[in-house]
């Protein structure tokens, strides 16, 4: 049995197919539901009495009981092995409505392989289509204290001006031209070549069973050149190093600059008078190093909250006092812990001093500018601490210091994997997407379990956050070094 993503990952890479077919990977959404999004539904759609479709129902289910129901809820269809499912059908006279749900709350691009790959099942097997309809979130609604689904939800049937069945129906998927295709795919036969996926947010999981005899690329290679459009012809043309780059086929931006001069200056460079300058802003004491924690939600549980907006359940905070001392504070919360979460930061957190993070501006000041929106009576201190807020992550993404080793590469693990003998992979918990899941098992987890978990959360958090002192340390040190 096929369904749609198999045929994503295989007009994707046909060998990322082959190799994952066979996996039984638990699905963890990135946005967390407390509600039954389907319950919420049914209320915004009036709907009393429908025909609720189950994982692996025949297809046969939906038509013996076509004649016994008006609304239809996931119904499972399959057709030449091909197995999709509306979320909501609608029966109108002798012609279907079909609702698919996005979720998010403004729809940037119609996933339309699905649709169409659904309409072309659905048509094949005789069912009449009279409208579609897309529903999302409606981004300005918020929580007064219970969830309404009629302002929750939005039901269109248009897209960019243009009706949605018009759009699905403009292109007919040969779904089943894929699945031969799939079917007869041999990795033994067909050699692997490679595409913009192999390397793309990192190396794909099934690299090495692709290449398993590639040499390792150099921490210089010109593969590690950031933003560049050219970087894999320079690469076919045979230039494999960022120090022999092409540089007709360079954009030239400080980090493209910095990359190369490390290249050549034997793997570091350093903007010596611009990385000071910087210091020299945040060398007054206390100074601060702190890291958030945050889960999303599709539905706004809580009070005051819009649909994707956030709850910080955590955060890790250093500082260095006026005597060179280091302090320590950290804040796990549960449930709705917002305001818990703010009260504990305006505690720990220094009333003066730099504050240093990671991506700072997209990250830690954002959260806090949201917060002070709801709670107005902090809005004052907290957009305080955000005025006091240092991006650690500047120094690198504007060029001023590249070490080789980076291999194009910002993030704040990469850096502390250089500068410190501290490893994520030592934690039971080794980044972000894994900490919320972790934070979202407490709520079911007994006692014991739940301090566990607490406990590795602080574990993570709290690297996080000395990351960033090792990191600073580090910068200080090159500059000490380089005189």
């Amino acid at each position: 049995m096929y369904h749609i993503s198999d045929i994503k990952k295989f007009l994707r890479c046909q060998r990322l197919y082959y190799f994952s077919k066979d996996e039984n990977n638990v699905f963890k959404p990135y946005l967390r539901s407390d509600e039954n999004i389907v319950d919420l539904l049914k209320e915004y759609f009036g709907i009393k009495e429908c025909y609720e479709g189950v994982r692996n129902d025949p297809g046969e289910r939906f038509f013996s009981q076509i004649d016994q129901y008006e609304w239809f809820v996931h119904p499972r269809f399959v057709e030449d092995e091909m197995r999709v499912n509306v979320p909501f059908m609608h029966k109108n006279g002798d012609l279907f409505d079909l609702y698919f749900m996005y979720y998010g709350t403004y729809v940037k691009d119609l996933d339309t392989l699905s649709y169409r790959i659904t309409l072309r099942v659905l048509k094949d097997l005789g069912i009449k289509i009279g409208e579609i309809y897309l529903i999302r979130l409606n981004g300005d609604y918020v929580n007064e204290g219970t969830i309404d689904p009629k302002k929750l939800f939005l039901c269109e049937n248009s897209f960019n001006r243009r009706s949605l069945k018009s759009i699905i129906e403009e292109v007919d998927v040969d779904f089943k031209r894929y699945l031969k295709e799939m079917e007869a795919f041999d990795p033994q036969k067909e050699a692997p070549r490679k595409c913009r996926y192999c390397k793309l947010n990192g190396l794909c999981d099934h690299y090495d069973k692709c290449f398993p005899n590639e040499e390792k690329d150099a921490d210089d290679s010109i593969l590690t050149l950031v933003s560049s459009q050219y970087k894999n012809r320079m690469y076919e043309e045979g230039i494999r190093h960022l120090k022999d780059v092409n540089t007709d086929l360079l954009e030239g931006s400080r980090t493209q600059y910095a990359q190369i001069m490390a290249s050549r200056n034997g793997g570091l460079f350093i903007d010596h008078y611009s990385l000071s300058s910087w210091l020299d802003k945040i060398s007054k004491r206390p100074i601060s190093f702190i890291d958030f924690e945050w889960d999303r939600y599709l539905i706004p549980s809580y009070e005051k909250m819009r649909p994707m907006d956030v709850v910080c359940f955590e955060f890790a905070l250093y500082y260095i006092d006026e005597n060179g001392h280091m302090e320590h504070r950290t804040f796990v919360g549960t449930g709705d812990c917002r305001r818990e979460f703010v009260e504990a930061l305006l505690e720990y957190l220094p009333k003066e001093g730099p504050i240093l993070a990671y991506n700072a501006q997209g990250a830690e000041c954002l959260r806090l500018i949201e917060l002070s929106v709801i709670y107005p009576e902090y809005k004052e201190e907290l957009e305080k601490i955000v005025d006091r807020f240092v991006d650690l992550a500047v120094p690198f993404i504007d060029g001023l210091v590249y070490d080789v080793r980076m291999q194009g590469n910002y993030s704040l693990k990469k850096l502390v994997d250089i500068c410190s003998d501290y490893s994520y992979k030592d934690l039971d918990i080794y980044d972000g997407m894994e900490a919320v899941y972790s934070w979202r098992d407490i709520a079911n987890a007994d006692e014991e379990k739940g301090e566990k978990i607490v406990e590795n959360l602080k574990e993570y958090c709290s690297l996080d956050a000395y990351g960033l002192f090792l990191v600073y340390r580090w910068l200080i040190q090159l500059m000490l070094e380089s005189k």
